[in-house]
This record gives C-alpha cells, structure tokens and sequence, in this order.
C-alpha cells in the first residue's frame, strides 16, 4: 500500500460531507422558532476595516421587529452558555434595525481590524411565552441572501475579502506565475533523469510529483480566489481540490523522506516493486503507515470541526493541535532513523549528502507547526495569511534547496548513477549551465 492509496479514501469521505464555506456571500433561511432556540441566531463572522458595509435581501418583508447584532469575537466568545438572553445582547457592540425586506447597513470599525461576528434576532427570540400560540403572520420566516464588503482603494465599500484575506488572491497569482515559468524552464531538462533510473530515480520522481501536486493546488486556489473576489463566495469544490492536491504534496515527500531515513536512496539499485517490499520489513515504514491514517484522519476531523475550509488552519481546535504534535513526531521520527543511518554510513560524500538532504526535508514538515506557532504572536486578522503566505514560501525553499542539490555537481554528482545524464548545473550561484 502505497502513501496515495491511504489518502485518496479519506478525500472521498470528505467529499461526501462536503458543507458548504463560510462564505461573505451568504445565503439562507432564518425563523422566530431557530432565534428563539439558539437565542439569537449566528450569522457569519467578517473583519472589517474602515467603513464597511452590510448589505441584505430579504424574499418577504419583516413581519415582526428583528436586528442584526454586531459582537466582537472576543465579546460572543467569551458569553457563557447560561448567559440570560437580555444580558447577551446587551454585549453587542452595534445593533441594526431590519425593517424592509432589503437594505444597506453601514458598518463603523475600530481603528485597527477586528473580526465581528453578525447575529440574527426579533422580537420574540428573548420572550418565554411559547411561540406555537402566535399566529403566523406574526412571526419571521426569511430566505436571506447577506453580502459583507470592505472598502477598496477608493472608499468604496465592493471588497469582498476580509482583512484575514487581502492579499491573498495577488499572493496565488504570483506564485502560479512563478511555478509556470520555472516549469518552462525546467521541466524539458528533467525527462532524461525522470526515467533513465538509477538509485536516485524515486527521489527525483517523487520531487517532481510533490511540486507538480503543489503547483497544481495553487492554481487551483487561485481560480477559486479570483470567482470569490467577484461574488464573495468562490468554489468550495475547488478549495477543496487545492487541499487534496496539497495533502497528496505532503505524502510524497513524506515517502520520500521514509526512503532516505532506510538508507534506499543511495545505497541500491533495485527497482521501485522491490523497494517497496524492502520498505514494507522495516518496523518503522509500519509505524509511520499508521501515523500517515492518523494524519489524514485528523485532517479531515479538524475540516469537519472548523467553520471554514481553509488550506492551512489556525488550530483553533483539538485536532488542530493534534495534528501540529504528529507533523512534529513525524519529524523526530524521521530524524531519529535518519541519525542510525548516518552514523552507519563510511562514506563522508555520502553522509553529508544525507544530511544536506535531511536539512531541506526538516524545514519542509516543521516550516508548518513552527509558523503557527510564531503566528500568534501578532493580532488574529494576520494569522491566517501569515501562516498561509509562510508555509508555502517556506515549503517553496524547500523544493529549491532540493532540486539544487541534486541537479548540480557538488554532492549529487559524485554520489548518483545519474550523474552521466545530468542536464543542467544549478552552482552556488544559482546560475542555469548546459551540459553536452
């Protein structure tokens, strides 16, 4: 069994219980009797910055009174569950009369973002007489379609992104960019060590299919952002694309550091079948195959628990944490398994190809856990996007370091069977020469 044919089952799960994302489009149906149950009915939540504006769209207008309520994050948080139902409005920072079946509410914000939860409420979601003795008529029954918008460079408020957001979409054009023209440049050059084999040829191949799977989950995230900056609402489908593509990124290059950790890489020649039956004997290939279920399972319980799909999370949640822990465990793992091999290893050449090799593979699995950590050191709004834009240009450096270790004539070339059919020279330089 191979790293791919553990996650692939798990991204079916996911797309069974698919639900739809948080989006600042939003749209759907509210009543007296769910504001009276939930005691005050959760909307959304937005960071704003300057005046932005609420803007909604009622099919039939308000029977009875109803508000929005703006809480700050912290503020609804912070409501313990047997709070009255008064006193927990009485939190709300800023409230807003519906009193037509649509309108355009602007939104005062701190001098800094902060990130506001709206809450939907009438006039009976505080009351105790039952609600089964009203008629009808005197009760909300609402299909709500809600846009949340921040101001662009004019003052305008049309900005679909939160601040947790801006910055992104241009962050993702860039990087697609990027990994095209590298693709153009390089990909003609690697054919030849891609298929001419030799005991470096799986490390190669699974580099290669890493960051095709990583380019390819960019793009895609970047056609999703570039629809949500249009309607507020992207292509869930797709978002959940560009984490399939990237959780499938992480298994290969979690492969490929097994096969280096067991000493493969360099010390035989054998094809990839045999190689996975060497694999396969060894005790630490079985405790990582769990550790790999383990990682998928977290994976999609933290999905399931978080509000929004979101390619790298917060970890605002249990599995969150958990699965920061196992990346964490994963690298020690590794490391530890790595040292045994090294140490066992004659050749100075190849020991400090090993550990050249390794220094890249480490920055790759704790660039993540890591960065979240250091993320909260700033305010929440940045979080999101500093974790983000730092795990895939971390990620990103990794690959780069790689590539240039094995197409250069340092260590590479005098330690690889490939080093006949190199194409190109990547020195300390970083400078592109052809070889006849």
């Amino acid at each position: 069994m191979t790293p791919f044919s553990i996650i692939v089952p798990l991204f079916l799960i996911e797309i069974l219980s698919l639900r739809l994302v948080c989006p600042k489009t939003i749209k759907g149906t509210v009543n007296s009797y769910q504001a009276r149950q939930e005691k005050g009915l959760y909307l959304s939540s937005f960071c704003f910055h300057g005046d932005g504006a609420l803007l909604y769209t009622f099919n039939t207008t308000v029977r009875t009174s109803a508000h929005f309520y703006m809480f700050l994050k912290e503020d609804w948080e912070n409501i313990l569950p047997d709070t009255d139902c008064v006193s927990r409005f009485q939190q709300a920072r800023s409230v807003y009369e519906v009193t037509s079946s649509f309108g355009n509410q602007t939104v005062t914000n701190f001098a800094t973002p902060r990130v506001w939860y709206i809450v939907f409420a009438d006039a009976h979601t505080c009351q105790e007489y039952p609600l089964s003795d009203l008629d009808d008529d005197k009760l909300n029954y609402l299909y709500y379609d809600i846009q949340l918008l921040n101001p662009d460079a004019l003052g305008n408020a049309k900005e679909h992104f939160s601040d947790e957001e801006t910055g992104l979409l241009r962050f993702y054009q860039l990087l697609a960019l990027a990994y095209f023209v590298l693709g153009c440049i390089c990909v003609p050059r690697l054919v030849e060590p891609f298929s001419s084999g030799g005991p470096m040829q799986l490390v190669i191949q699974l580099l290669s299919v890493s960051t095709g799977l990583q380019a390819v989950g960019a793009f895609i995230m970047m056609m999703h952002l570039r629809k949500y900056s249009r309607d507020g609402i992207g292509s869930p489908m797709f978002e959940m694309l560009s984490e399939f593509f990237d959780v499938l990124s992480q298994f290969a290059m979690l492969y490929m550091l097994l096969s280096l950790s067991l000493g493969w890489t360099l010390g035989t020649t054998q094809r990839h079948n045999t190689h996975l039956k060497m694999i396969r004997k060894k005790p630490a290939a079985k405790v990582v195959a769990i550790l790999a279920v383990i990682q998928g399972s977290l994976f999609l319980w933290e999905q399931y628990q978080d509000q929004t799909h979101r390619l790298y999370h917060a970890h605002r949640t249990l599995a969150g944490s958990a699965l920061l822990v196992l990346r964490i465990v994963l690298a020690g793992l590794f490391g530890w398994n790595l040292y045994t091999t090294v140490s066992s290893e004659r050749s100075i050449m190849k020991r400090e190809f090993y550990v050249s090799f390794t220094k890249s593979c480490m920055l790759w699995f704790l660039s993540y856990p890591v960065i979240v950590i250091v993320a909260g050191l700033f305010s929440e709004y940045l979080r999101y996007k500093i974790i983000t834009m730092s795990v895939v240009l971390c990620q990103s450096l990794a690959v780069v370091l790689l590539y240039r270790l094995f197409l250069s004539r340092s260590l590479y070339w005098e330690v690889s069977a490939l080093s006949s059919t190199l194409p190109l020279r990547m020195d300390k330089t970083m400078s592109l020469k052809i070889y006849s």
